[in-house]
């Protein structure tokens, strides 16, 4: 059974039967994995208020009860200083989060869960693993387990620093 990233490899692979499309295949295979699953998880959000960075920020938080610093935060989700702030906003406005000064820098800020985070936290999460766990319901227990554990081997590999190049400084 060809899916559908199988035929625009086939398609790829007799235009250009000399390159190599591996890359192709397995990223565009978790591409379309990756936008099953927000489709999936996007009405439980949508009625949540969040979004899956908020549910990310939120955990992160719930994960680290004496709280952490905004620096912190960016270097967990991968994002800008502006696009924490506006999230940070929003959430604190929501009273899901609160930022408390930091004893050891006067200018700085450690941003804590708050009960009413917590709960909808708890909630949310609990949805939204119903979702995953309905999507993975139709293979068998075996096979979930060996492909979760060579995504995450891929994942692994691909978090690892590239070798330098002579042209890398």
């Amino acid at each position: 059974m060809t899916d559908r990233v199988g035929h625009v490899i086939e398609a790829w692979r007799r235009l250009q039967p000399d390159w190599d499309l591996t890359g192709m295949a397995v990223f565009g295979r978790l591409a379309r994995l990756q936008r099953t699953i927000e489709l999936q998880r996007a009405p439980v959000l949508a009625d949540a208020g969040l979004t899956s960075s908020d549910v990310d920020l939120l955990s992160a938080l719930l994960r680290s009860p004496d709280g952490l610093r905004p620096r912190d935060l960016r270097a967990h989700m991968m994002v800008g200083s502006g696009t924490l702030t506006a999230g940070l906003d929003r959430l604190e406005e929501a009273g899901y989060l609160q930022r408390r000064p930091d004893p050891d820098d006067r200018r700085g800020r450690i941003i804590f869960l708050t009960d009413t985070g917590r709960d909808i936290l708890v909630v949310v999460v609990q949805d939204l693993l119903e979702v995953e766990n309905r999507l993975l319901a139709s293979s068998p227990p075996e096979a979930v387990h060996t492909r979760a554990h060579g995504r995450k081997a891929i994942i692994g590999d691909l978090e690892q620093p590239l070798p330098s190049t002579p042209d890398s400084t």
